[in-house]
């Protein structure tokens, strides 16, 4: 009489954790790919991290950056987002340095985008449309301040506020999820 040793073989634990690890793969693929509001999140700590940054170059450079915040019309949807610029003898322009960082950035067609310097809510213009260079909303000065401002970021079809973005004057930012809709 033979005894079969009892357990898996290594073929079989191999199979298993093959398999868990796709359906692991699969499931962060399709929650992280949905989750719309960390996405939000995550486009709105990149919008802080590079204002940070904006304002160190202007203190470095002696030339003033700016954030300009626009909405444009993509595939018949108002789509709102932001374009970096800095101050030079001609006026305002796209900054040549990190390209990348200072790329345009869209949003989410599904939001709607406020901006409140002084608490006074400001219009947005089509720059891409009218092939304008406006001069920004927000200004990263040279001497180490800015214009201090709120941005609030909503869903269109509900009104809901998703996060806020608040600074003040010396370029300190907070982010929030928590915001009080009577203030707004």
């Amino acid at each position: 009489m033979s005894v079969r040793p009892s357990g898996f073989s290594l073929i079989e634990i191999l199979i298993v954790l093959f398999i868990v690890s796709i359906m692991a793969t699969l499931a962060s693929v399709n929650i992280s790919s949905d989750n719309f509001e960390d996405r939000l999140e995550t486009e709105v700590r990149h919008l802080t991290r590079v204002a940070e940054f904006a304002l160190d170059e202007a203190q470095m450079s002696g030339r003033d950056y700016g954030l300009l915040l626009g909405m444009t019309n993509k595939k018949n949807e108002d789509v709102f987002f932001y374009r970096w610029s800095k101050l030079s003898k001609n006026g305002w322009a796209h900054p040549q340095i990190d390209t990348d960082a200072f790329a345009d950035v869209f949003f989410d067609p599904r939001l709607q985008v406020e901006l409140k310097l002084d608490d006074s809510p400001l219009e947005f213009v089509d720059i891409i449309a009218s092939q304008s260079h406006s001069t920004p909303q927000i200004i990263f000065y040279s001497s180490g301040e800015t214009s201090p401002g709120r941005l609030l970021w909503r869903l269109k079809e509900t009104g809901e506020i998703l996060c806020e973005l608040e600074w003040n004057i010396f370029g300190k930012f907070s982010f929030s999820h928590e915001v009080d809709d009577s203030e707004s």
